[in-house]
């Protein structure tokens, strides 16, 4: 999620723990641990733009990381706090901090190998956008009072409403999952794979994409908590095989590079419409039922041993906003 939300969690978990001597230094180690798996964004290459996904929510992610990237940062930090708190307590507050990271991100859409280096899988259980406000000003208002009053019970209750509104959000999806069944089946098709997703800053508004005979049929879907449900019909586009899109060989740059990107995209690639060699991730959309996604490669078909470049598509107007909130 935002790095405003990893850091505070982190320090809720961790202020569960502290006291009315330790609860500011709880607070500062377990906002630092929640925030420093994110300094993957620090790898980079200038010659190969697709790194940066490859490595984001990777091993600093992972559980079995969570020791070592803890004692790391309790030794920094062990220099700036060892007059007022024992080593073993800093290392304590940045583990818990540090261990929200990675299982909160797995909540999201992106992808997190929380078991790495056992799996390369990435994990996305996709039922929290990467952004709620609701979440995050909600754990604040805890957090704030833990801090005033120093009493480790408002954080407690902050990680109590957390997981609860995590599992609503599960149950949410296991709803708008039911109705896009039904909605294919109203539409004669038989789902052979299905992805669901709460689009940004809510978890009303569903994007949802289910693949059908080459095909995937893309629509939004609104799911409240007490009205009636609806769908707004999206559009479709063709399923492509990324082992053979372009006449690329199998040994060339270019194909390495669309598969490394399908498998960032959880194979929900397609060609991006009105731009010329261009293979983007469907998973997201400009508005949640259109095929105006926010990133993607652009292959060079004229020299295969280059990498590809990778795009930002975002392309936000005054009319998104409009259409997104209606």
């Amino acid at each position: 999620m935002d790095p405003c939300t990893q850091g505070i969690l982190g320090a809720s978990l961790a202020t569960c723990f502290g006291n009315k001597q330790n609860m500011r230094s709880a607070l500062i180690c377990g906002t630092i641990g929640g925030l420093s798996p994110d300094l993957d964004i620090l790898i980079r290459s200038s010659n190969d733009p697709l790194l940066t996904i490859d490595y984001h929510r990777n091993f600093t992610h992972s559980l079995f990381f969570l020791p070592l990237g803890s004692l790391t940062i309790s030794i920094l930090l062990f220099f700036c706090l060892k007059n007022s708190l024992h080593f073993k307590k800093i290392f304590l507050f940045v583990f818990l901090g540090m261990l929200t990271h990675g299982l909160l991100d797995a909540c999201t859409t992106y992808g997190t190998t929380l078991f790495w280096p056992l799996s390369n899988e990435r994990i996305s259980i996709n039922i929290i956008s990467i952004v709620d406000p609701a979440f995050t000003f909600t754990l604040i208002i805890f957090l704030f009072f833990c801090t005033k009053k120093k009493l480790a019970n408002f954080s407690r209750l902050g990680i109590v409403f957390s997981i609860f509104y995590l599992l609503y959000s599960f149950f949410k999806k296991q709803m708008v999952n039911d109705y896009v069944i039904d909605l294919a089946n109203q539409r004669s098709h038989q789902v052979e794979r299905l992805f669901i997703k709460p689009t940004l800053g809510n978890n009303i508004l569903w994007r949802t994409i289910y693949q059908y005979n080459g095909n995937y049929f893309v629509d939004a879907v609104y799911m409240p908590l007490t009205k009636k449900p609806k769908h707004f019909t999206g559009t479709s586009t063709k399923v492509i095989d990324k082992n053979s899109i372009f006449s690329f060989s199998e040994e060339s740059k270019q194909r390495n590079d669309i598969l490394r990107f399908s498998f960032f995209a959880d194979d929900y690639i397609y060609i991006y419409p009105d731009l010329d060699y261009v293979i983007a991730d469907l998973r997201y959309g400009t508005l949640p039922n259109d095929l105006r996604s926010l990133w993607g490669i652009k292959v060079k078909p004229e020299n295969e041993n280059q990498h590809v470049d990778f795009l930002n598509l975002r392309s936000f107007t005054k009319d998104f906003y409009k259409n997104f909130w209606n």
